[in-house]
């Protein structure tokens, strides 16, 4: 079974449709409604989808979090991830299943961040390196909210999950590399940009991951040496 995990805050305007699109390549849809103040979940229910409510707002970490223990529970084979604000593509699906069924147990989305204001392409490559390097992985786009997992990865991984907030975007990453989750990244569009972690936000998540780290000096330097063999690979070298 293929389930999408979908987080939601205040969008009765877009998730509609994203449940509709996704619809088309999903057995099973969650959506997770993190104390949205408009009509999101009356829309949700109108369209017939599982709907787990929290009263208040907890952040992003806690919605997929919550979503995350539900689609164990129903004991789905593949979990995907997308937003609810329309900045996610359902159809481009089907690019995350086949890189499952090539036997991948965790799939990342690398966003086209043409349309991106500078600043934020700066913001993402300096942090998109930093979690790599605290991390041990040699992934694009680490803040990418469009990814999928295969049964065992997410269960491998879901015990770690601890982050209430934006910082659930670092603390996957970082328990790929801690646990050898086999991975890849797939090209995906970003039809409409949506402002997202700020770079205030992305030192944050950043710091969050260096107070949870469990790694010395030498395992920093392991992991930079890694991951430089990686991308000279990557390049031909």
């Amino acid at each position: 079974m293929i389930t999408a995990v979908i987080p939601a805050y205040n969008v009765e305007k877009t998730i509609r449709n994203v449940i509709k699109e996704t619809k088309k390549y999903c057995d099973n849809i969650i959506v997770i409604d993190d104390g949205s103040r408009d009509n999101t979940g009356k829309v949700v229910k109108e369209e017939g989808i599982k709907l787990i409510t929290h009263k208040k707002n907890k952040g992003l970490g806690a919605a997929l979090r919550t979503g995350f223990n539900a689609a164990i529970n129903c004991k789905s084979d593949i979990i995907l991830t997308l937003d609810s604000d329309g900045q996610h593509n359902p159809n481009e699906i089907p690019r995350f299943l086949n890189a499952i069924s090539k036997g991948y147990d965790f799939v990342l989305g690398e966003r086209d961040l043409k349309k991106y204001p500078l600043i934020k392409k700066i913001g993402n490559f300096f942090l998109n390196v930093m979690t790599n390097i605290i991390s041990g992985t040699t992934l694009n786009d680490t803040e990418s909210g469009f990814r999928a997992f295969s049964s065992y990865g997410l269960k491998r991984i879901y015990p770690y999950l601890r982050a209430n907030r934006y910082e659930i975007a670092s603390e996957i990453i970082f328990a790929v590399g801690l646990y050898n989750i086999k991975y890849t990244n797939v090209k995906i569009s970003s039809p409409v940009y949506v402002k997202g972690v700020t770079i205030r936000g992305g030192i944050r998540n950043f710091l969050y991951m260096l107070h949870r780290r469990k790694r010395d000096l030498k395992s920093y330097v392991q992991d930079s040496k890694y991951i430089l063999r990686k991308w000279l690979k990557r390049f031909g070298f």
